[in-house]
C-alpha cells in the first residue's frame, strides 16, 4: 500500500475514480434536465437543429398517457360528477342565472331585435323576464340531473386533458417532476455512487493494461450503466421480494402512498376542474351535444315567456319577431344565458377548490388501492418513452469524459 501511495503517478491514478463519480453525477444529472427542459424548442426548428425537453416535446402523447393510466383507470367522468354536491352545482346555476339573465334579454333583443323589442312596453318585457326566471330553478333541476345523466357524452376527456397540458407544458412537467421527486434525486446522486465504483475497477484495469482505448471505453460504460442501473433500481424488482431481513422493491413503488397524494392533488387542481369541465362541454369537440341539451330545457321557458300568460300569443311574437327568429331567439338566448352562467360559474374559486378535495380524496383511495404493476405506469412513461436518449446521453458524455482524461491527465497514447 505504502509503494502504491508513493507511486509518481498515484494523484494520476486517483483522478480516475474521481472523474467517473463527477461523469457519473454529471451526466445523470444533464440526462434528467433534457427530459423536461427546454420547454419549448431552442434552435433552428425548419432545420431541425436543436432541442426540446423530451416530456414537453411529446406533451401531446404523455397526455394521453395520463388520461389512460392516471385518471380514466381511476374514475369515470360520471363518478367524478357524482361526487360533486349537486345542490351548491344547483344553487351557483341558479344565482348567477338570475344576476345575468335580464342584462342578457335586454342586450339580445335590443341588439338583433331591437324594432320588434321596441312594440312591447315595459310592463310586457318585464313579464317576458319574469316568466323565464320563474322558470330557472325547475329548468336548472332537470338540466343538472340530464348533464350527470349523460357527462361521458358531452366531454371528451383525453382531449380535456390533452388541451390543458399541450397548452401549459409547465403543468405537465410539474406533474412528473413533484411526484417522482425523489426518484430523480436518487437518479442523480447514484451517479456519483455507481460512478466511483466503477472508477474503481477502471483504475485496477488501466494500472494493469494501460491501452489508450481503455478510459475511454470505462469512460463510455460508467455513463451508461449509471443511468441503466438507477432506472431499473427505481422501478424494479415490480412485486416485493424478501430475502432475509430485506426488501427488495422499486424506489418508486416504495412511495406509492406519497405519489398517490401528489399525484392527484395536480390532478384535481389543476386538471380535474370544474372551469376544465365547463370549457370542454362549451367548447370541445361533443359541445354540439351540450347546446342540444339546453335547448330542450330553455325552449319550453322561451315559448311561455312569449306566449299567452301576460297576453301575448306565440302567433303575436312569431309576427313581431319572425318564426325564424322567434327559434334563433331560443338558441341565442340558451347560448347567453348558459355562457353568462358558467363565467360566473368559473369564477368561484371556493367552490372549485373545495369540490377538489371530495375528487381528490376519491382519486387517492384508488390510487393507493393499484397494483405495483398497475401503479408504475403512471411515471414509468415519462422515462420510458425516450430512455434510450437518457441512457446514450450518458454513455456519449462518458465517452467524451475518457478521452479527456487520456489526454489531459495521461499525456495521450
Amino acid at each position: 500500500m505504502e509503494q502504491f501511495l508513493s507511486h509518481p503517478d498515484f494523484y494520476k491514478y486517483l483522478s480516475i475514480p474521481i472523474t467517473a463519480a463527477f461523469v457519473g453525477w454529471g451526466t445523470n444529472w444533464l440526462a434528467i434536465k433534457l427530459m423536461f427542459y427546454p420547454i419549448e424548442f431552442v434552435g433552428f426548428k425548419s432545420l431541425k437543429i436543436g432541442w426540446q425537453g423530451v416530456v414537453p416535446a411529446k406533451a401531446e402523447k404523455m397526455a394521453k398517457i395520463v388520461v389512460e393510466k392516471g385518471v380514466t383507470a381511476l374514475a369515470s367522468l360520471s363518478e367524478v360528477y357524482g361526487q360533486l354536491d349537486q345542490n351548491n352545482l344547483k344553487m351557483l346555476f341558479g344565482l348567477i342565472m338570475n344576476a345575468k339573465l335580464d342584462g342578457f334579454i335586454d342586450n339580445l333583443m335590443e341588439e338583433e331585435y331591437g324594432e320588434a323589442w321596441g312594440k312591447l312596453s315595459s310592463e310586457e318585457q318585464g313579464k317576458i323576464k319574469s316568466t323565464v326566471r320563474e322558470q330557472l330553478p325547475v329548468l336548472i333541476d332537470q338540466m343538472v340531473d340530464d348533464v350527470g345523466g349523460s357527462i361521458e357524452e358531452l366531454i371528451d376527456l383525453e382531449e380535456m386533458v390533452c388541451i390543458q397540458l399541450v397548452q401549459d407544458r409547465e403543468l405537465l412537467n410539474r406533474m412528473f417532476l413533484e411526484a417522482g421527486k425523489s426518484e430523480f434525486k436518487f437518479i442523480v446522486n447514484s451517479g456519483i455512487y455507481f460512478g466511483t465504483l466503477f472508477g474503481i475497477v477502471q483504475m485496477i484495469v488501466w494500472s494493469i493494461f494501460p491501452e489508450w482505448w481503455v478510459l475511454p471505453l470505462f469512460g463510455l460504460l460508467v455513463g451508461y450503466a449509471t443511468n441503466a442501473i438507477a432506472l431499473n433500481v427505481i422501478f424494479r424488482p415490480v412485486d416485493p421480494i424478501k430475502i432475509g431481513p430485506f426488501v427488495l422493491h422499486g424506489l418508486f413503488l416504495r412511495r406509492q402512498k406519497e405519489v398517490a397524494k401528489i399525484f392527484c392533488r395536480i390532478i384535481t387542481q389543476d386538471i380535474f376542474t370544474i372551469r376544465n369541465l365547463m370549457t370542454s362541454m362549451l367548447n370541445g369537440s361533443l359541445s354540439y351535444r351540450t347546446r342540444k341539451l339546453m335547448n330542450k330545457h330553455i325552449e319550453k321557458a322561451i315559448d311561455e315567456a312569449a306566449g299567452g300568460s301576460f297576453g301575448i300569443s306565440k302567433a303575436m311574437a312569431e309576427e313581431t319577431l319572425g318564426e325564424k327568429g322567434l327559434e334563433h331567439l331560443k338558441l341565442t338566448v340558451t347560448d347567453k344565458t348558459w355562457n353568462s352562467a358558467s363565467v360566473g360559474l368559473l369564477k368561484e374559486q371556493g367552490f372549485n377548490e373545495g369540490q377538489s378535495e371530495v375528487v381528490e380524496l376519491m382519486l387517492r383511495d384508488r390510487m393507493e388501492a393499484l397494483s405495483s404493476s398497475k401503479f408504475q405506469e403512471v411515471l414509468r412513461p415519462a422515462f420510458q418513452e425516450d430512455e434510450w436518449i437518457l441512457i446514450s446521453v450518458g454513455a456519449l458524455l462518458g465517452l467524451c469524459s475518457g478521452f479527456l482524461q487520456l489526454f489531459f491527465v495521461f499525456g495521450g497514447i
